[in-house]
This record gives structure tokens, sequence and C-alpha cells, in this order.
């Protein structure tokens, strides 16, 4: 009886850890899976550092400052020690750029860029500059060439007021000697008209640009096939039409000279 129970414990000694056999092959997978797990977690995480890295290279490069603050661009080969510097506000604090801000800081760098390599155009804008009642500028479009409406219209009127024929003459001997195509823009401020001719803004907006249109087309002249007219009434306004002076800088007529990339 004695040698039967003893083989009986014997014989069960194998089974026992025969049995047991499986946890370490279940710990082994578990333990890939895991590592598994925080590689494809590692591997999606974002890396903040190398972001805010990029993201203040961006701003340098493109001149943005804090948010609710615009400057001027200037293209440089380097980025500038100063544009970093303003990127940080008084408590010492980095502030990440809107996406307006970023959109509006790269196309001041488009223009500028455009500048650079449009010397006719740079010069174009130069002379015309000089005139006080001409203000011209480079957009990511082209050249812009903005007249308020005092220097062409009489108020509530569309017809070209004698005194603004020396001004669009100027312009037009310039625009003929160039062949980028020209889009004029007519522009009203807030205060409703309505008239047998003009029944609201959209009408004297619209007419105002066709008649320089038409008057740049004769003065040139201008092939009429460069040129096109639309009137945006009060919709594009540049200052706050809460003054009086604001809603005469928001009257005015825009003479587009559209760049050949656009």
């Amino acid at each position: 009886m004695r040698s039967t129970r003893g083989k009986r414990r014997f014989s069960q000694e194998p089974e026992e850890k025969h049995n047991a056999a499986w946890l370490t092959t279940f710990n082994d997978m578990m333990t890939l899976l895991m590592v598994f797990f925080v590689l494809i977690f590692s591997m999606s995480t974002l890396d903040i550092n190398r972001t805010e890295g990029l993201i203040e290279n961006l701003q340098s490069a493109l001149g943005v400052m804090m948010a609710g603050r615009r400057v001027s661009i200037a293209v440089t080969d380097t980025p500038s020690q100063n544009a970093f510097e303003q990127n940080v506000d008084t408590n010492g604090e980095r502030r990440i750029p809107s996406e307006e801000q970023l959109r509006d800081a790269l196309q001041q760098a488009q223009a500028a860029a455009r500048q650079r390599r449009s010397p006719e155009l740079a010069k174009f804008m130069q002379e015309l500059n000089a005139d006080p009642e001409i203000q011209a500028r480079f957009t990511p479009e082209g050249v812009n060439l903005s007249l308020e409406n005092s220097v062409l219209f009489k108020p509530g009127q569309a017809d070209i007021d004698p005194r603004g024929y020396a001004v669009l003459d100027k312009i037009a001997a310039k625009l003929k000697t160039l062949p980028n195509r020209i889009r004029i823009e007519g522009h009203t401020d807030d205060v409703p008209i309505a008239t047998e001719l003009y029944p609201s803004n959209w009408e004297l907006s619209v007419a105002r640009a066709v008649n320089v249109l038409k008057y740049l087309i004769k003065a040139g002249p201008i092939l009429p096939v460069r040129m096109s007219a639309v009137g945006y009434g009060d919709s594009r306004p540049l200052y706050s039409n809460a003054t009086a002076k604001g809603r005469a800088g928001n009257r005015r007529v825009e003479i587009i000279l559209v760049s050949e990339e656009n």
C-alpha cells in the first residue's frame, strides 16, 4: 500500500508541472502585445517640441507676431531675431498664431516676393504712388490702385467728374504699356441710396466701375479684352463706416493690375 501511494504522488508531479506550462507562453504573448501597442502609441503621439519648433521657424520666416497684431513683411535670406522676440508676450510665453494670421502673413510674403521678381511693376507702382490722389500697393493678386470717389465722382453720381480725367489719363498711359489683365472694382459706403438710376449701392458701384473702364479703354487706348468691371456695393469696406472719414475711405474705385501668375 505504501508503494502504491508513493507511486501515485510521483506520477502526479509531472502532470501539475505540465498544466502550469501554458502560463509562460501566455505571459510571453501578453508582453509582446504590450510592446506592440506601446510602439503603435509612440508612433501616433504628436511630438509637441518638434511641432512648436516648426511653428517658430515658420513664424520667423514669415514675420508673424503676437496674436491680434500684424506687421509688415520683409523677405530676407535669414529669419529675423526681432521677429522671434516679438512673438513672445509680456509674460515671456510664446503665442501660436491663428490660421488667419498665418494666411495673411503668407499672402503678404507672396506679395513682397512678387514685387522683388517684378521690377517693372515695382517701378510702375512707385511712379503712380508719387501722386497723392492714387494709393498704389502690391497685393497677392497684383498691383492695386485705389482712388477715393471724391477724386472721380460727385456724391450719388456715376458720371466721371472732369477733375478726375487727369488722374485717369496718367493711369491709362501706364497701363497700356503693360500686358496684364485689368479689373475695375467699384465700392461704396453703407449709406443707403435709392434713386431712379441707382436703386441701391450695388447699381451705383457697378455703374462707376463700368464708366472708369470705358474711359481707360478710350484714353489708353487699352484693348477691351484685357478689361473687366465689378461692383461690390458696401460689402467690402476698408474702414469703419461709423465715422465720416471711414465712409469716405470706403467710397473708392480700385484698379487691379492682375499678376500674370493669377
